[in-house]
Formats: structure tokens, sequence, C-alpha cells
């Protein structure tokens, strides 16, 4: 029901939570280790009930799960890494990190922004295309198996209407942020699933919300 939800009212998110459950789904075998960088409350680790699940933050959580606070240790099949990229000062020396971490022919799995508004400041410092992320990860010693592009135009669109309200002021109260959520959700899931039609019908690399990436380390 909640994934529901965020396909209807939040679809930028749901299509993040929607790629990592088809890698899950994928890669989701007894016997291997994932390293979840930037885990924050182990989101989703809840996907992964096979393999032995790591977790990594800069910090611990509410629930004392993080695994690794700071620099993480042991090897790893995968490493799984979302929204985490443009948050980093050096994502360069990151993927240097990704691959000591990462066993010879293991993957790295990484989305990040390229429309969005700039959160967590003052650490929001880049935003990727589709062909920066290829080219740090082959400067990285990685193969590019896959690029998803998550959201076209019209995604980015309905995404800038929706949460127009949102960055004028409306976010800063509460009250007023539900009240506008609840007011107006029959015209945010109109508009959610007609930008979805439209970038099915009108594909283009133009413009993307966010970019999910699976790479390969050489052997």
């Amino acid at each position: 029901m909640a994934l529901i939800l965020k396909f209807l009212l939040m679809n930028f998110y749901f299509q993040i939570d929607w790629w990592v459950i088809k890698l899950a789904r994928k890669y989701d075998q007894s016997g291997k280790r994932l390293l979840d960088v930037g885990a924050g409350e182990c989101r989703y680790k809840r996907y992964f009930e096979n393999l032995k699940y790591f977790s990594q933050d800069v910090k611990q959580n509410t629930d004392k799960t993080i695994d690794y606070v700071g620099e993480a240790g042991g090897k790893y099949d995968y490493i799984l890494c979302t929204q985490v990229l443009e948050h980093l000062k050096e994502p360069e020396q990151a993927f240097k990190e990704f691959k000591r971490l990462l066993k010879p022919g293991g993957k790295l799995f990484l989305s990040t922004n390229f429309i969005y508004q700039i959160h967590m400041a003052p650490a929001d410092y880049w935003r990727f295309t589709e062909y920066g992320l290829k080219y740090l990860g082959k400067t990285a010693g990685f193969k590019i198996e896959k690029v998803e592009q998550q959201g076209g135009i019209f995604q980015v669109l309905a995404y800038v209407l929706i949460t127009l309200p949102l960055r004028i002021g409306l976010e800063k109260k509460r009250w007023s942020y539900w009240l506008y959520i609840i007011m107006f959700s029959p015209l945010i899931v109109i508009i959610n699933l007609t930008a979805v039609g439209l970038d099915q019908i009108f594909k283009t690399k133009s413009l993307a919300i966010n970019y999910g990436v699976v790479y390969k380390k050489y052997d």
C-alpha cells in the first residue's frame, strides 16, 4: 500500500524504491554480501532477505543498525548507494572506495539526482548527467552494465508543478503541508499518472529527475 501511494503521490520517490526492488529480485541470493553505503535508517534492508546485508553511514541512526560508522571494512559482492553521491565533495574518491570494498567482478548499484531541489544544505554539491556517471565509473575501473533514466521530461514538469507550493513556503508549517497534500491529492494523482504516460510515448534523454546505474568491477 505504501508503495502504491508513493507511485500516485510521490512518483519520484517511488521510482527509486522500485529500482531497488528490481535489483533485489535479481541479486538477492544466499551467500552474497551487500554493503548499503549512506544507509541512513536502513530502509532498503527489507528487500534483501537472503543475502547478508551490511550498512555504513557517517553517523549512527536512531535504531543503532549502522554496522560501520565512517570507513567500512570487509569485501562485498554488491554495494548499494542511493541518493548519496550528490552530497560528497569528492565523488571520484567515493568510486575508488567502492572499488576497494568490492570483490573482483562485484557490482555497484548507484542512484543520484539530475533535476532536484537543493536538499540537506549546505552539503549538496553536485548534479550528475548520464555521461558524467559513466565517466566516473570508467575512470575508476568499472564497466557500466546499465543506466536507467528515472523520470523523463513530463515527470520533471510534474515534479516542479506538484512541489511548487512547498518550495514557496508551505513546507515550513506541518499543518499547511498536510492540508495541501489532502486537498490536492486527486489533482496530484492525475498529474503524476499523466506524466508517466506521456513519458512512455515521448521518450527523451534531455531531462531526467534521477539516474540509476549498475557498474561492474573489472576482475
